[in-house]
Order: structure tokens, then sequence, then C-alpha cells
């Protein structure tokens, strides 16, 4: 089994989106290496503390899986009710894509934390966990 690991340099911004309205087949554009136009509303999410997002991808079989995965903490609760998709920013000034129209969508898990007494940051921390062929795909956001 060949495992290789992605990990982006620093996250800069974080939005998120709805998975409904991406294009078609995202994975495709990414083993491709096209960047995928995002042409939906975007929402922004007041991130502190450092975000970290990182993509794994592993070889089992016949075939390459990957498994991308998003932390954060932040004070807004999202609308998890959603099919999630996420838009993250790098220091480097390049946009990728966690999320897909099709299944499987990417799994938010979230949890309520409380800080501690010396000077931690109270909020909710996000864990977002997206497989699929390929998952963390470079795209394009709309200027509005």
């Amino acid at each position: 089994m060949k495992t290789s690991r992605q990990i982006l340099p620093g996250v800069k911004a974080i939005h998120w989106l709805d998975c409904r309205h991406l294009p078609r087949r995202v994975d495709l554009h990414g083993i491709c290496r096209m960047p995928v136009p995002v042409l939906t509303a975007l929402s922004a999410v007041g991130v502190f503390d450092d975000a970290q997002c990182s993509c794994v991808t592993e070889r089992e079989g016949g075939s390459f899986q990957d498994t991308a995965t998003l932390k954060f903490l932040t004070h807004e609760l999202l609308p998890i009710h959603l099919k999630l998709g996420f838009a993250v920013t790098d220091v480097n000034g390049k946009c990728w894509l966690i999320g897909s129209k099709e299944p499987p969508f990417p799994k938010v898990k979230v949890e309520h934390r409380c800080g501690l007494p010396d000077g931690d940051g109270a909020g909710f921390f996000y864990e977002i966990s997206h497989v699929a062929l390929k998952s963390l795909v470079e795209c394009h956001i709309s200027a509005d």
C-alpha cells in the first residue's frame, strides 16, 4: 500500500458553500489537474487559532483514494443540515475545494469547546473529512 500526504502551507481563509451548486464530477477535474470553477455564493468563516488542511492519498487494490481533512476553531455555528463544501485559501493565494455535488459528501464533526482559563478561546471546533477519488481539488472562485 502506497501513501502520500499533501499539507497546505497555511490556511489564510475558509469559506463554506452548498455542494448542490457545484459542477458535476469535481473529482475528475482534480484527476486531470484542472481547477474547478466555483460559481456559487460563498460564506466566510471567521477562524481563530491555526486552521489545518491536509490530504492523504492511499493506493488500495488497483485504485487511489484521497482523504482530505480540514480542522478549525470558530465562534460561528455553521448550517450543518446542508451538504456543506469548503473553499480553503492557502498563504500562497491558491484556493482548494473540499466537497462534490455527488456523494460521498464531506462529513462534518463539530464540538463545542469552552476554552481554558488561561485565555484559550471558546467556540466550535470543526473537523471536516472527505473521502473520494480526488478530494482536495484546486478551484477558482468567481468574483462577485
